[in-house]
């Protein structure tokens, strides 16, 4: 299997970090759990372009950005033993060297955990299905709606608050994951399917 791993939201808890920065310069209190959209920031208003200068700062020092799950780096070495394992991320080519950093740091070594590391634009949101993976562990709501009609494409959509409202069930396609312990039991069952 072609397997696409995102990296905020699935290897990276970036909203912390977001909202941190945000309450800081607007003088708020949001928390991650109040990101309850993909476009968040409609509801905080803000405008698209000051929210993404937000990320983008977060991205030129993404070093202190926390790892997700642990467990991660277990299960990322095991599948891309057997499979092709690509980090796909929606940041611009620019913050490639300060991510391929970010994820040595905390131990996501290219040709161990993953072969290659893509970057594409941040939209159209869907725009990673144009990579044509069997398989995406992502948190993207958008990237849920455009696979749930795509049979042959399947996705593992980590559990965040932004993706609460796609309604997983009677979809043979996409399945909620809570935790990169539940990634790695799917992608069994997955195994044992294709077998």
């Amino acid at each position: 299997m072609k397997i696409a791993v995102d990296v905020d939201g699935v290897l990276l808890d970036l909203m912390d970090t977001y909202c941190e920065v945000y309450n800081e310069q607007f003088e708020t209190n949001y928390k991650k759990s109040d990101v309850t959209r993909w476009d968040f920031f409609e509801e905080w208003e803000i405008r698209e372009r000051d929210a993404f200068e937000i990320f983008h700062k977060i991205y030129e020092n993404s070093s202190d950005i926390p790892f997700i799950d642990e467990y991660a780096l277990f299960v990322l070495k095991e599948i891309n033993e057997i499979h092709h394992v690509d980090i796909v991320s929606a940041r611009s080519e620019q913050y490639s060297v300060q991510l391929g950093d970010t994820l040595k740091s905390h131990g996501i070594i290219d040709g161990i955990h993953y072969q290659h590391l893509i970057l594409v634009n941040e939209k159209p949101y869907d725009i990673k299905l144009r990579l044509n993976y069997d398989l995406y562990i992502d948190d993207n709501p958008h990237l849920a709606w455009a696979i749930k009609e795509r049979t042959e494409i399947v996705l593992f959509l980590y559990d965040q608050p932004w993706n609460r409202n796609i309604n997983e069930k009677n979809k043979k396609n996409i399945f909620r994951v809570k935790n990169w312990i539940d990634i790695n039991r799917e992608i069994k069952g997955l195994e044992l399917l294709l077998e």
